[in-house]
């Protein structure tokens, strides 16, 4: 299912569907919905593979790892296991100040997540930003933050 007032649901759902009927006896049958009954079928269970996209709050991996716990509202496959919710838990709990832990459990975490398709990403999102040189100060984030303009200036050289 993908949401029909979106142009990237439908060439990514299409590639998607030619990429699968190459394997023996499958069929995929697409669903274009409206982004609100595709949010409301996500949220009662009502489909077999969803596109769905999430751009992160801030820099940190628990931004999208944390969609997959067992009481994630988001987690939206139902999808459920104690070692990865343990994973993250102590990723935001005990290694939270320890870089070197936390980040050694988010990368058990994703594992599990990966070994179990409990999610499969096709694409990340970015927006190429050109800036004139002489622009200064500008902050570029690599997550849905953007870019911060408060501090920019225009250099004379």
């Amino acid at each position: 299912e993908g949401t029909s007032d979106s142009t990237t649901s439908k060439s990514t759902l299409d590639t998607i569907q030619q990429t699968w009927e190459q394997l023996p006896g499958l069929t995929v049958k697409e669903k274009f919905v409206p982004f609100k009954q595709r949010l409301q079928d996500a949220a009662n269970g009502n489909f077999q593979v969803i596109l769905t996209d999430w751009i992160a709050d801030y820099a940190e991996a628990t931004t999208f790892l944390g969609l997959f716990t067992s009481d994630s509202p988001n987690n939206d496959g139902k999808w459920v296991s104690k070692e990865y919710d343990q994973a993250i838990n102590a990723a935001e709990s005990k290694d939270a100040l320890n870089s070197k832990a936390r980040i050694a459990d988010e990368v058990r975490a994703e594992k599990i997540l990966y070994q179990n398709s409990a999610v499969n990403p096709v694409y990340w999102v970015n927006s190429p930003v050109l800036t004139n040189p002489k622009v200064k100060g500008i902050l570029n984030f690599s997550s849905g933050a953007g870019s911060y303009y408060m501090h920019a200036y225009i250099s004379k050289k």
